[in-house]
């Protein structure tokens, strides 16, 4: 269904794709190849972004100044974390 937040868009798809996606609303796995097709690329949009984190931290642990400020975060808590521990104990 279009409403007012949706944007009516023109793709050129496989053709074998998109008889594969009709198929696959008729046998009830979406209400429509609109709702399939916008489903597929939420769960890619999300997969991209969970993609590019993995990527900013893999990063992150091979950078020498970010490994410096997380050893000096730990060392400015350890007191409190030690605290913590005993009283959870």
């Amino acid at each position: 269904m279009v409403g007012a937040t949706n944007k009516k868009v023109t793709l050129s798809l496989d053709a074998s794709l998109v008889q594969e996606v009709r198929r696959l609303v008729r046998e009830g796995a979406a209400k429509s190849q609109s709702a399939f097709f916008e489903a597929a690329l939420r769960e890619r949009v999300k997969e991209a972004k969970r993609d590019k984190r993995r990527r900013a931290l893999l990063a992150a642990s091979k950078d020498p100044q970010f490994l410096a400020d997380i050893e000096e975060v730990e060392r400015d808590f350890a007191h409190a974390d030690a605290e913590a521990a005993r009283t959870i104990r």
